[in-house]
């Protein structure tokens, strides 16, 4: 009999679990947040109707007439030569001027290269802020044009047999002139992740169908294996600041868009929970990230990167917000060193040699106030306040925008 009631726990446990996975709407979104959106939408909340608005004649300008792969135009070719290979440049690299040629280049911190647009990065950028936009309204709306236009840009910008990126990054975050490969462009591949929400966003629209899912299962599957098997992952894979951050969160996000929900909680007992011992001082400061000539939105980027892989690693089941290692080193640590100067950036007393961005500062105290029922750090955000204009994903807490 005790026997029969353990089975019983079992099955009804693993059904919960399922059921739950299969209420998920998106890979990095909070998806509570993603329905009470909905629901303002529904009930035309003044709070995001101008916002929502707002979306809606933005998604004109990504018609039917735009172009969205990275082999139309390419004005940057990889060493390969094949252009469906994603090329992009290293941002803080610029022309050497002791050398006629400018080359190699050399690193200037903090300092964005403007050769970035002729690269592309500014391509998969724009394909993010398209299926974001679109597939957004898609949820909203219900309205099969946003998803029918979405799946046509996932299909050109992946699946096409002529125009689909190949599933690496080899030549991301290229440095002319160096010869050997760098594993820190995997870091690009956070943008491809976002975007492939919006795969998920448009799952009930006939406008994607059972082939379509699974092509791009089948793509994101084969770029997971090249970045946790290529020599450039494993390079990233040992980065001992954001980067390690961000590649584990890219390897989550991708494991959980293909449905390896025991990959995630993998990833995260084995590698997240490890970074944080490792990079985390006991104050709560990332000294790695201190270092920078943008030391506090480099802080954040690393609080950021934690943030995306608790709402990851949520969906399966585990509170990365609760984890602290037993030498107390946490999420909530680094959101206590940061809080100070999300109040006063002014106040930063390490190297930060461009304003800092407050909306993120705002959002960072705003999460960390939801998940940790944490008051002081709810009232903080809305003091500060935010605009929703700087990323649509901002726009799912809508509780403190700014009108």
């Amino acid at each position: 009999m005790k026997f029969v009631k353990r089975s019983l726990i079992v099955v009804l446990s693993v059904i919960f679990i399922q059921s739950n996975l299969i209420a998920q709407k998106s890979i990095t979104y909070d998806d509570v947040r993603l329905k009470e959106l909905k629901r303002a939408y529904e009930n035309r909340d003044e709070r995001v109707m101008p916002h929502i608005k707002a979306l809606i004649d933005s998604s004109e300008k990504f018609s039917d007439s735009k172009i969205f792969n990275i082999v139309d135009g390419k004005k940057k070719i990889a060493p390969s030569k094949d252009p469906r290979d994603y090329i992009s440049l290293s941002r803080y690299w610029w022309p050497n001027p002791d050398t006629k040629d400018g080359l190699p280049y050399v690193r200037h911190d903090g300092k964005s290269n403007p050769e970035l647009e002729e690269y592309d990065h500014r391509k998969i950028t724009h394909l993010e802020n398209a299926v974001t936009t679109l597939g957004i309204l898609y949820y909203l709306t219900s309205e099969e044009r946003y998803a029918r236009r979405t799946s046509e840009i996932l299909r050109e910008m992946f699946l096409d047999p002529v125009t689909g990126m190949n599933p690496n990054m080899t030549y991301s975050q290229y440095v002319p002139g160096m010869t050997y490969m760098r594993g820190t462009g995997i870091l690009d591949s956070r943008i491809l992740v976002n975007a492939l929400n919006s795969a998920k966003l448009i799952e009930e629209s006939r406008y994607w169908s059972i082939g379509d899912k699974k092509a791009m299962h089948e793509w994101a599957k084969t770029f997971l294996y090249w970045i946790e098997n290529s020599s450039q992952g494993q390079m990233e894979f040992k980065a001992s600041n954001n980067h390690g951050l961000w590649y584990d969160v890219i390897r989550m996000g991708l494991s959980y868009f293909i449905d390896d929900y025991t990959h995630v909680k993998w990833i995260v007992e084995n590698s997240v929970y490890k970074r944080l011992e490792i990079q985390q001082a006991k104050n709560g400061s990332f000294p790695e990230e201190l270092a920078r000539t943008l030391g506090l939105s480099y802080t954040t980027f690393a609080l950021e990167a934690f943030y995306e892989a608790a709402e990851i690693a949520s969906k399966t089941g585990i509170d990365i917000w609760t984890y602290t290692s037993p030498d107390g080193r946490s999420i909530s640590k680094g959101v206590e060193f940061a809080y100070p100067y999300y109040m006063e950036p002014q106040k930063w007393p390490y190297e930060q040699i461009s304003p800092f961005e407050k909306d993120r500062g705002s959002m960072a105290l705003y999460i960390a106030g939801l998940k940790l029922n944490n008051k002081e750090y709810i009232n903080a955000a809305r003091k500060i306040g935010y605009t929703p204009e700087s990323k649509i994903k901002y726009l799912l807490y809508f509780d403190i925008i700014k009108n």
